[in-house]
């Protein structure tokens, strides 16, 4: 084989080789930096990261419907640069989705550090709540409830842990004062396992009502 030849072929496989080891790449990000931050930064990470992005769109649409603040968490960047243009829906919309996958920069950026500090405020309400309880976030919602003023929860904050097995979540929700609002029988009824259930009826015996 001339040496030209060889040159070329070994090159396309070294082209190949690293095609092949961006696209393992974007399959470990996480799906808001593949869906938006790999694409902006060279036609190469564009390429690679094609098929798993336009995955994601598809499953984005797929939740829409059932409830928008479960699809993939937005890169801090990426909501950042879109502030601007969003809608009030929208810019609450986004901090439920933050908060539904922990994403505490997130909330940190859009509602303490920045938004809330302009006129009208980043909305943020209940759901803020029962959303990282949902799915144990303890940190997002510890946090969430130390701003000033806190962000309001209400009982569907412990039907969301009981439900979703974050015993951790429910008894810190319940030992602060004051504590958060509950229906107990609702907790009872859609406790995950034992250990949430044998805890919820302590806690209403503590206060004579028999579950």
């Amino acid at each position: 084989m001339p040496p030209t030849t060889r040159a070329a072929a070994a090159r396309a496989r070294l082209a190949a080789a690293a095609a092949a080891l961006l696209a393992c790449i974007c399959a470990l990000l996480p799906p808001g930096d593949a869906a938006l931050t790999a694409p902006r930064l060279n036609k190469a990470w564009a390429a690679a990261a094609a098929p798993r992005a336009a995955e994601l769109q598809r499953m984005a649409a797929a939740v829409a419907a059932a409830g928008g603040w479960k699809r993939f968490s937005v890169p801090l960047w990426a909501l950042q640069e879109a502030w601007p243009q969003l809608t009030g829906w929208r810019r609450k919309l986004a901090t439920e989705r933050a908060a539904f996958h922990g994403d505490l920069a997130t909330l940190r950026w859009a509602l303490p550090e920045w938004a809330r500090a302009q006129e009208p405020p980043c909305p943020w309400g209940e759901r803020t709540c029962s959303l990282a309880a949902e799915i144990g976030h303890l940190a997002v919602l510890q946090w969430a409830r130390a701003q000033e003023p806190p962000c309001p929860w209400d009982e569907w904050t412990c039907r969301a842990a009981a439900e979703r097995g974050h015993l951790a979540v429910l008894q810190w929700a319940r030992a602060q004062e004051p504590p958060c609002p509950w229906r107990a029988f609702a907790c009872l009824e859609f406790a995950a396992d034992a250990a949430i259930a044998e805890w919820v009826r302590a806690q209403a015996a503590l206060k004579g009502v028999a579950l």
